[in-house]
């Protein structure tokens, strides 16, 4: 920490929220109380789910939007505009197809004004720094997305901002063009030979936080807050198999799959509710077939297994991997001590039913979450025992006010459906209890028998 105090502070968010007000006038709150300083020197990773406000706290960096409340001073002073002092590279690098490798590098540095020759040279240097020399006349269609991403890079790097932010670069990559580009990333960084001296990261990815950055924010969400700040001593080349590097990563794993809902301490040191819990658990974005195929992959590994290497045996993104594990424990399908995803003898009776028997034991566990009894109630309540996917939205905007409604109502259909404790028409938009099979039987007429007919004999 010591060692922190000498370094000059770049950039701070000082109590930065961020709301937006939507079509029908009600607000949404996607970052609160964000206190952030970005050292010179140093790299950090800003850690969390998708939909978190992450993204948005990086364009307020970069004056591209300006907070509800608090204040964003580079060296000390109010930022005023665009924030020239630094420069982005997004998930897509955003390259202007009808412009040669070259010519998109060169593109930040036309309003600089500079001498032709100069702004030549640094293209070309540039160019070099990231390992595309001999592609400077190819246009972006014709190179990989590795080298479409190293094209972006060089062209953030020829500004020689003070600070160089990665808006997840490397999400859309293959695993080994990633895993190649973030080592990239460092050394230029460690190389005191060009002028990156401060890199701020956001991802999702914790095998990637904890090989690059010196310090993790570690985010929540609804709204988006920093629930957690982590330092990384570890010297660069990192080693993913080194204990300390597992260590950290089984730190964060345990911070991010803690309880849906964590417990703060009173007052009076009693534990208590967070004040922004509702009462309703918010299903993850994911499938029940994805639920059923997680605890297949389990069986097959012998009823327990690490939360990565489960992520690579499902061939899913990990944070898709961890919302859908999230999910069959809420289920009570899996219980997830450390990294570890094992399953629960619920979970295991249900995996090794079939059919029907499968459904019932689905329907048991979906019709204890609180958030289908309130919905089965409102359609119970309602004069023709159905109620409109609006009125489903607006009446769930109490309870997440800073959720995408439309994903999670698709979401409850989804399960809703696979349980057999809900019905939706997609044409009337409404939702319904599913109709009784006997009692559907019972009011359908049977037709007549044909008389028969006299010409046959």
């Amino acid at each position: 920490m010591e060692a922190e105090k000498t370094k000059e502070s770049l950039l701070v968010l000082d109590k930065v929220s961020k709301r937006f007000t939507l079509e029908n006038g009600r607000e949404l709150e996607v970052l609160k109380n964000i206190n952030v300083s970005v050292l010179e020197g140093e790299i950090i990773a800003f850690l969390g789910p998708s939909g978190c406000g992450k993204t948005t706290m990086l364009k307020i960096m970069a004056g591209l939007t300006e907070p509800t409340q608090g204040q964003v001073l580079v060296k000390g002073k109010p930022l005023q505009g665009i924030n020239t002092k630094l420069a982005m590279v997004f998930q897509n690098p955003a390259l202007l197809p009808w412009y040669t490798v070259e010519q998109n590098v060169a593109l930040g540095l036309h309003r600089l004004r500079m001498p032709t020759k100069v702004r030549d040279q640094r293209v070309e240097e540039n160019i070099d720094l990231v390992g595309i020399g001999g592609f400077e006349g190819a246009y972006p269609r014709e190179l990989s997305g590795g080298l479409r991403q190293r094209v972006g890079l060089a062209r953030a790097l020829a500004m020689r901002p003070e600070i160089l932010c990665l808006d997840e670069p490397f999400g859309s990559l293959d695993a080994l063009t990633a895993e190649d580009l973030r080592a990239e990333v460092v050394d230029l960084w460690r190389d005191h030979n060009n002028d990156l001296r401060t890199v701020v990261m956001v991802t999702h990815d914790i095998y990637e936080a904890v090989y690059m950055a010196q310090r993790i924010y570690v985010y929540g969400e609804n709204p988006g807050h920093i629930r957690t700040v982590l330092y990384n001593p570890m010297p660069y080349p990192r080693d993913e198999r080194s204990p300390k590097y597992r260590e950290l990563v089984e730190v964060i794993h345990a911070v991010i799959t803690e309880a849906l809902i964590p417990e703060e301490e009173s007052a009076d040191g009693t534990q208590v509710q967070p004040s922004w819990y509702q009462g309703l658990e918010n299903l993850p974005d994911v499938g029940p077939n994805e639920i059923v195929g997680l605890l297949e992959v389990l069986e097959g590994a012998g009823g327990k297994m690490d939360i990565f290497e489960l992520a690579n045996e499902t061939e899913s993104e990990f944070g898709h991997c961890l919302a859908v594990v999230k999910t069959a424990e809420l289920l009570d399908f899996v219980d997830t001590p450390k990294q570890t995803v094992m399953f629960t003898k619920l979970g295991r009776n249900l995996v090794k039913t079939e059919g029907q028997e499968r459904r019932d034991i689905f329907s048991e566990q979906i019709n204890q979450l609180r958030v289908f009894q309130v919905i089965l109630s409102w359609i119970e309540e309602s004069p023709d025992k159905e109620i409109s996917h609006d009125e489903v939205i607006n009446r769930l905007q109490g309870y997440f006010p800073n959720e995408k409604l439309d994903r999670l109502f698709e979401t409850l259909v989804a399960f809703g459906r696979y349980a057999e404790i809900l019905a939706y028409d997609a044409n009337t938009l409404m939702l319904s209890l599913p109709e009784d099979e006997e009692e559907e039987a019972e009011v359908t007429p049977i037709p007549p028998e044909s008389p028969p007919n006299p010409e046959v004999h």
